[in-house]
């Protein structure tokens, strides 16, 4: 699908099927959400550009990333969508900066292109050039992924406070450590793909910056340029530091995990060792000896079974002061 937007009062306004009258504004972005060969076609011949295929944007090499063939600029980041399911997406997306617009070309739908969509439709934005529109897109993917860090940030401390409670390793009403090491798995998932995405991003604003040097950037979308800069390289640090808030509370739970199996094989360790005295003192008794005195005496079973008991209380007194238990 081909949408195409221009400048109304500062505003984004769709251009219907990516054409102008007299009276549209004129198109200063394209957007190409999951693109057929026609419309891919139509709009390379429309802008002189040669557009690259879903082969070409899943390349990881820089120079097939990063790239300016026949005065167009080629940008690909690795940006994250769906991020409110259960299998947040991670796909290309394609960024081309031409004299005239900006292409979009994407096969999924981030969030932050639609939020962005609606925002500047509502109100004007630093958009007047296709070179603001671009640092004015990266922001809002950036701004998302910030988002996405701080809710992802609450959720580890959540994590924490249910790791490190007291009854943590108490089987019954405790805490299930196998859901829990699930969950931290899938946000370590999670946060690692962000890094990809803001690994991918720093890239793209790198590459600009670069750029601006030989090209006309208006001063504020090269301020802009260089607090997106900033923006990424601290989220960045966030990120890592999150990775390690992950793998620690992944050691911490697998720690938890063993103290609780450690305790169940306590139990049945204790419980062994208690019986163990009775379980000899009945088979002593269950010898078939003719000489064996008790077995003709009134008390003696009275005696085997309380000699049984007296040998599995002691044990047990014994390990409750020592503090085995």
């Amino acid at each position: 699908m081909l949408t195409s937007y221009g400048l109304a009062d500062g505003r984004l306004t769709v251009a219907p099927d990516g054409q102008t009258d007299d009276d549209a504004p004129v198109p200063i972005w394209h957007d190409l959400l999951s693109p057929s060969r026609d419309e891919l076609r139509i709009l390379s011949d429309r802008l002189g550009v040669d557009l690259p295929s879903q082969a070409e944007m899943q390349e990881i090499e820089l120079s097939a990333r990063l790239y300016v063939e026949d005065g167009a600029v080629f940008m690909t980041a690795s940006v994250l969508s769906a991020l409110d399911t259960a299998e947040p997406v991670m796909a290309p997306l394609t960024f081309v900066l031409t004299d005239s617009a900006v292409i979009t070309l994407r096969y999924h739908e981030p969030r932050a292109i639609t939020t962005f969509t609606r925002r500047a439709a509502r109100s004007a934005m630093d958009c007047n050039t296709p070179q603001q529109l671009l640092v004015s897109l990266l922001d809002a993917i950036v701004e998302r992924i910030a988002d996405v860090l701080e809710r992802e940030s609450a959720t580890l401390d959540r994590i924490a406070r249910e790791i490190f409670r007291k009854d943590a390793t108490n089987p019954r009403g405790g805490v299930d450590l196998a859901a829990m090491l699930g969950e931290i798995g899938r946000r370590g998932e999670l946060n690692s793909k962000l890094q990809e995405s803001l690994v991918t991003l720093d890239r793209i604003a790198a590459f600009l910056s670069q750029l601006s040097l030989g090209r006309t950037l208006p001063k504020s979308a090269r301020a802009r340029l260089k607090s997106l800069s900033r923006d990424v390289r601290s989220l960045t640090d966030h990120a890592g530091f999150q990775a390690g808030k992950v793998t620690f509370l992944l050691d911490a739970t697998l720690g938890l995990v063993n103290i609780q199996q450690n305790g169940i094989i306590k139990i049945f360790s204790v419980a062994a060792v208690v019986f163990l005295p009775p379980t000899m003192i009945a088979s002593v008794y269950g010898m078939n000896f003719e000489v064996m005195p008790e077995l003709r005496w009134p008390l003696g079973y009275p005696f085997a079974l309380s000699l049984m008991v007296l040998s599995a209380v002691l044990p047990y007194f014994y390990f409750k002061r020592r503090g085995w238990l």
